[in-house]
């Protein structure tokens, strides 16, 4: 569910092919349940998630293994 989520996000912020469960991994270490995020909040946390996926992309790979993604 927030993978369809985060793609369609995403797009809104121009940022199409970027994983999903890199983005989702990144969301999780700050907010363990995501159901409780704002759409601007949301939206926010996705791009936050880009950058560091940007800046650490075999961290972020990492990361999303650790939770199961």
């Amino acid at each position: 569910m927030y993978q369809q989520m985060i793609r369609e996000e995403c797009v809104k912020q121009s940022h199409v092919g970027m994983n999903p469960k890199l983005i989702e991994a990144w969301m999780r270490l700050e907010h363990g349940c995501l159901d409780g995020l704002s759409n601007r909040q949301f939206a926010d946390e996705v791009a936050i998630a880009i950058q560091l996926i940007k800046a650490e992309p075999e961290a972020s790979a990492k990361l999303a293994e650790s939770y199961g993604l």
